[in-house]
């Protein structure tokens, strides 16, 4: 099975042919599923959503996505306080938290994103406790499968160390979804959010769970990376990710990653 991981379109900041290169690079892949970890748009207004929606209509495999912490509405007050995600329902997805499942994988997302936070950045993120609730539900409805499917989550925000990291980060909640995810024996974790893709291992000799990191997919607004995506390639017991890049002649396998499944 391939999975191809977007993250942080942010359309309204696209520029140039990017998007084409990169919907043309994702269909070579083939993909059997595309999961896109939030921020699709900037300031998540109408013409944004819009041309995100547009993008999602035209690939040709199935997706499934999350809200980003940009896909709040930014400028109108109103909307963030009193209906923060009905343009993300209206032209993305009506789930913030779906979850999808077949013969390979369980998959489940989380919304990370907040129209307000005890904090000055409203920007950083938050995992509730209900929402841990929801994610332990999920995975132990399939306990028998724990050992054959791969286990999946995703989010907007890293709640783990992401090396060479260029934001600071702080996700309410973040060490209390560690240990949730480490308890129930997931494989593995994609993010965005900071623009920097990067593999982190995290557990113990019982497990370890992948940590996957992507780079923007498509803003200019870029921070010591260049347009990316991941592609990770899942056997039985075998699972593969490369780090595509953006170069002169378009994506390139700038990375790769191996992980034989434990148990």
């Amino acid at each position: 099975m391939k999975i191809i991981h977007l993250s942080d379109l942010h359309f309204g900041t696209h520029q140039g042919e990017i998007v084409n290169i990169t919907m043309e690079s994702v269909r070579k892949h083939t993909p059997d599923l595309i999961v896109i970890s939030g921020d699709f748009t900037q300031i998540a207004n109408t013409t944004e959503f819009k041309q995100a929606s547009a993008f999602l209509n035209s690939l040709e495999a199935p997706y499934f996505c999350v809200p980003g912490n940009h896909d709040v509405p930014q400028r109108n007050l109103i909307q963030r306080f009193f209906h923060p995600y009905k343009k993300y329902k209206t032209y993305i997805h009506d789930d913030l938290c779906p979850e999808f499942e077949n013969e390979r994988i369980k998959l489940t997302g989380l919304n990370s994103a907040r129209r307000a936070l005890p904090h000055w950045n409203w920007a950083n993120g938050a995992l509730s406790t209900s929402q841990l609730e929801r994610l332990k539900q999920a995975f132990e409805s399939s306990e028998s499968d724990a050992g054959r499917k791969w286990r999946i989550c995703t989010f907007h925000h890293p709640i783990h160390k992401v090396q060479d990291m260029p934001l600071d980060v702080t996700v309410f909640g973040g060490k209390a979804a560690l240990q949730s995810i480490q308890d129930l024996k997931i494989d593995l974790v994609l993010t965005g959010h900071v623009h920097h893709a990067s593999i982190t291992s995290r557990g113990d000799e019982a497990h370890q769970c992948i940590y996957l990191s992507a780079s923007t997919a498509m803003s200019s607004r870029l921070r010591g990376q260049e347009n990316g995506y991941n592609l990770i390639t899942l056997e039985d017991s075998r699972m593969v990710i490369d780090i595509f890049s953006l170069g002169k002649n378009g994506f390139y396998k700038a990375q790769s990653f191996e992980k034989v499944k434990q148990g």
